[in-house]
């Protein structure tokens, strides 16, 4: 829970108190792919928890939650349904490992609330694994609610201030500007070897107006590098986004848990203060500010909001690298399933541009 001092005192804890009982703010949980409740003691996921915690629990049911190409995510229920369930991932060990990292070792030093990890068991050959966490059980994140991106403000300050004075470099995958660098070129490499297919002539006006876009940005980036690095480097959650975040009460009032760090690591946080773009968290970029200042007093807000703005190119960059990985070598109907996506984010690229005076 972050001081009164910084989130305009007791009138904002009242408010909190209140949004909490509201009723109608507990949201649904992630939407449930498959749901067993036989043979579940058979289960890989439930043989794994057993193996891994074999004084524990054994669940009741299972549910699918995720199912991605290298990675599924379970919620394993108790039997009672009186106590929270765990999360199964199956995913890649480095990728569980660096989770593990964090929510074991480095959040923790910030003293705020943190998912807690039961372990990781790893498969004889060591490419896959399990990873068990706490459940994120709580109010859904929701950036029309200024108390949730004060909250957000807040705990992005205080990450960002543990994690830099620790310097954790070395041991977090690489989120810097040249990663981001790399993304764009390798989508304007994509984007311009689609000229070739065949494709409808608004299909390919489409891919003609994204390589654009990308190329104007990557003339601009010494000017975005500028911006960005007024800002120390830190831990960066890398997809700070509604759906991976929760509002949870505490002892000492409402607090925030982020989770999925699959793309987390070392780097400059514009990213994670994108506003009002791609369901992006939107952080109170006044708290973060205020809340910086204690280790960095001579940021001011406009600087802030400066590397907000580079900060939605950036998640754009994301999002066009996640929608054209692979699309290369596509058949007609991957690049079909793609297209769509891509229609939905071109037009946020000139108006992230045009905030920067770029187009």
């Amino acid at each position: 829970m972050p001081p009164p001092s910084v989130l305009h005192g007791e009138n904002w804890r009242r408010k909190a108190v209140t949004w909490l009982s509201r009723g109608p703010m507990p949201m649904p949980r992630h939407k449930i792919l498959e749901v067993l409740t036989e043979g579940v003691g058979e289960h890989r996921a439930v043989q794994a928890w057993l193996q891994l915690q074999s004084d524990s629990w054994e669940p009741g049911s299972l549910e699918v939650l995720q199912r991605r190409r290298y990675s599924t995510v379970y919620r394993l229920n108790h039997a009672t349904q009186h106590r929270m369930g765990v999360i199964a991932k199956r995913c890649r060990t480095a990728r569980a490992r660096l989770e593990r990292f964090i929510l074991g070792e480095l959040l923790p030093r910030t003293g705020m609330p943190v998912l807690a990890c039961y372990g990781l068991l790893e498969d004889p050959d060591g490419d896959f694994c399990w990873l068990f966490l706490e459940d994120a059980a709580g109010c859904f994140y929701s950036p029309q609610l200024p108390d949730h991106r004060a909250l957000a403000g807040y705990w992005l300050a205080e990450i960002q201030l543990t994690t830099a004075a620790a310097d954790f470099k070395s041991l977090l995958p690489n989120r810097e500007l040249d990663y981001y660098l790399q993304l764009l070129r390798n989508c304007q490499a994509i984007v311009h070897s689609l000229y070739g297919t065949p494709l409808s002539a608004e299909d390919t006006a489409l891919f003609r107006k994204i390589a654009i876009h990308l190329d104007v940005l990557e003339s601009h980036w010494s000017e975005l590098e500028k911006i960005s690095e007024l800002m120390p480097p830190a831990l960066v959650h890398g997809d700070f986004v509604i759906k991976n975040l929760r509002i949870r009460e505490t002892d000492n009032g409402p607090a925030l848990l982020a989770f999925d760090w699959e793309f987390a690591g070392w780097g400059l946080p514009a990213a994670d203060l994108a506003q009002s773009i791609d369901r992006a968290a939107s952080p109170d970029l006044s708290i973060y500010c205020s809340v910086l200042n204690r280790g960095h007093p001579h940021l001011d807000l406009h600087d802030i909001e400066a590397v907000a703005a580079c900060g939605n190119l950036l998640r754009l960059i994301n999002q066009m690298s996640w929608a054209t990985a692979g699309l290369e070598f596509a058949l007609p109907a991957q690049l079909l399933k793609a297209i769509p996506t891509l229609r939905f984010y071109e037009p946020a690229m000139p108006k992230a541009l045009t905030a920067l005076r770029w187009s």
